[in-house]
C-alpha cells in the first residue's frame, strides 16, 4: 500500500511529539452515534485513515475543552485512543477496480460524522468551523472531496461536499 508513504513524504512526516498532525489509522474503528445522521447510525462503513491534531499548537483547544468539562469523546471515534484527539479528514482507500462510489460514500459518512464532531466542540470552544478535506483513493486514482456544514434552502443546516479534479 502506498497510501502511508505517500501522506508521510507529503508532510515531511516522521512521528514526532511536537508535529500537529498525526496521521491515524481507523478502519477498524467505530464512529460515536451522536455525530452520525439517524439514518446511518446502523452503517458500519468507515475510513482507513485520518489526522489527529496534537502537540502544542494545539495544545491550548484541549485545554479549553478540558476546562468545559471535556476530556473525552473529542475525536468522532469509540477508541480508547483516536478519541481523545480532534479528528480531521480522511482517506478511504480500494483496491484498483474497487468502487468509486463505495469509498466516496465511506468517506461522506466519515466527513459528516466528523463536521457533526467539530460542531459540537466548537460550541463549546467558540472555535469557526472550518471545512473538512478528504480524499478517495481507488487503485493510482486519488480524488480530493471537501466538505462543509451550510443552510439549505430551508434554512436547516446540512453538510455539504464537492469534488475537485
Amino acid at each position: 500500500m502506498v497510501v502511508v508513504p505517500t501522506i508521510q513524504l507529503a508532510l515531511g512526516y516522521s512521528r514526532k511529539k511536537d508535529a500537529i498532525l498525526q496521521l491515524e489509522t481507523v478502519q477498524s474503528q467505530s464512529i460515536r452515534t451522536n455525530v452520525l445522521p439517524v439514518s446511518l447510525i446502523r452503517s458500519n462503513k468507515k475510513t482507513d485513515f485520518t489526522f489527529s491534531f496534537q502537540g502544542n499548537a494545539v495544545s491550548p483547544i484541549y485545554h479549553r475543552l478540558k476546562a468545559a468539562g471535556i476530556n473525552e469523546n473529542i475525536g468522532h471515534t469509540i477508541d480508547a485512543c483516536t478519541s481523545r484527539f480532534a479528528l480531521f479528514s480522511g482517506i478511504e482507500v480500494k483496491r484498483e477496480g474497487g468502487s468509486t462510489e463505495e469509498a466516496l460514500a465511506e468517506l461522506a459518512i466519515w466527513l459528516c460524522a466528523g463536521l457533526e464532531s467539530h460542531r459540537q466542540l466548537a460550541e463549546c470552544t467558540a472555535e469557526n468551523l472550518l471545512p473538512v478535506v478528504g480524499w478517495t483513493v481507488v487503485g493510482p486514482e486519488w480524488r480530493t472531496y471537501m466538505a462543509y456544514r451550510a443552510l439549505n434552502q430551508n434554512g436547516v443546516e446540512t453538510t455539504v461536499y464537492g469534488i475537485f479534479a
